[in-house]
């Protein structure tokens, strides 16, 4: 959109230059021309700026995204620790009782390793994550 505005502009000045020199005499055309010259100048300027806005909203959008990921793996693991304490209790309380046969126990145990590299695991994307912040 912003290159056919450029592009309609450019047009309408060319064709505005070109009626001027049909009307004027040769050294009047110099000076339109000089004119084209500078306008197409202003509009390679205001196109560079675009492009660098586009690069600076590009790029804050990058960040926010990294923020969100950021935020998902956070309680991603808080959720993993609360479900390792939860595991940890039940055997606690299971081997208090003595309600938990070896087998139940050693379930739970690897359930709780599978939980603890899970949280690792994690814990190593997090701090990837925010290097790239």
């Amino acid at each position: 959109m912003k290159k056919f505005i450029v592009l309609a502009l450019l047009i309408m000045i060319c064709g505005a230059a070109k009626a001027q020199s049909e009307s004027q005499n040769s050294t009047d055309t110099l000076t339109t021309e000089q004119e084209l010259e500078l306008v197409k100048k202003k509009v390679e300027k205001a196109e560079a700026k675009a492009k660098k806005q586009e690069k600076v909203a590009a790029e804050e959008k990058k960040v926010e995204k990294l923020k969100k990921q950021i935020n998902a793996k956070e309680k991603s693991i808080a959720k993993e620790e609360r479900q390792i304490e939860k595991l940890k209790g039940q055997l606690e309380k299971g081997t208090i009782k003595g309600s938990l046969s070896p087998i139940e126990i050693q379930k739970i145990e690897d359930k709780v390793a599978n939980k603890q590299i899970k949280l690792m695991k994690e814990n190593e994307k997090l701090k990837k994550l925010k290097r790239k912040l």
